[in-house]
């Protein structure tokens, strides 16, 4: 008969469980072949967007790591709420773009 403690044991590690496969999808880029990026026309180069001024910002100073939803996660990339968290090119741009607060 298992003992209390074990089953403490066991249920901690049940409770991690979500935690490690966060940290797992965090750690996927963004295909181009993804439809979420297709809808919102997410590019890994923002010079290959075609960028209009948005909200006061002139569309040439656009990139994912001046973007509201941009988390960083190192140099070049960072997770991207409208993309799950999924990874995306730091310099990238996509239509959901917002000005950090």
């Amino acid at each position: 008969m298992p003992s209390r403690r074990n089953f403490i044991k066991a249920s901690a590690s049940l409770a991690l469980i979500p935690l490690v496969s966060l940290d797992v999808r965090a750690a996927e880029k963004v295909p181009a072949s993804d439809a979420t990026a297709k809808a919102l026309k997410y590019v890994q180069d923002a010079a290959n967007a075609s960028r209009m001024d948005k909200m006061g910002v002139a569309g040439a100073d656009q990139y994912c790591d001046n973007c509201q939803f941009y988390t960083v996660t190192d140099d070049s990339w960072g997770g991207c709420s409208l993309f799950q968290n999924r990874l995306v090119a730091a310099k990238g741009w996509c239509m959901g773009w917002v000005p950090k607060a």
